[in-house]
């Protein structure tokens, strides 16, 4: 629908898990999405993915990068997701026009399959768009 895919004209983006660990590992700014993407962007986290952080354990400075995800994940709405992560986000765009990013290999593949545009970290220094945006 239309109206799921756009809101205030801004494209949705849903970032799962390791996309969040992402600015505390490689100093990214999660805002420079909208670069790549040439567009206004809303921003989406699912519940999930929040539970999946709080739960992981992590140590060292992938500690430090899941205390900064979990800052950067108050900065953007969240939206009601259930069950397995990938799963979840695999099921939401499909049935959404979406992007997500993600740099999980399994799930790219399985994005590409959909069609779904994706969001990841190239070469550990910048995002990169793989996909084509309405």
């Amino acid at each position: 629908m239309e109206t799921d895919r756009l809101r205030d004209n801004k494209i949705i983006v849903i970032l799962d898990t390791n996309f969040l660990l992402l600015p505390g590992r490689f100093n990214l700014r999660i805002e420079s999405i909208e670069d790549v993407v040439e567009r206004k962007c809303q921003i989406l986290i699912p519940t999930n993915v929040i539970s999946e952080l709080n739960k992981i354990h992590l140590t060292g400075s992938d500690k430090i990068s899941k205390e900064i995800a979990l800052k950067l994940s108050e900065r953007y709405e969240k939206i009601n997701l259930e069950g397995p992560v990938d799963r979840s986000i695999l099921e939401y765009a499909k049935n959404n026009k979406c992007i997500v990013a993600t740099n999980d290999m399994k799930l790219k593949s399985d994005l590409r399959k959909l069609q779904t545009p994706v969001i990841f970290l190239k070469k550990g220094t910048r995002l990169a768009l793989e996909g084509y945006i309405e």
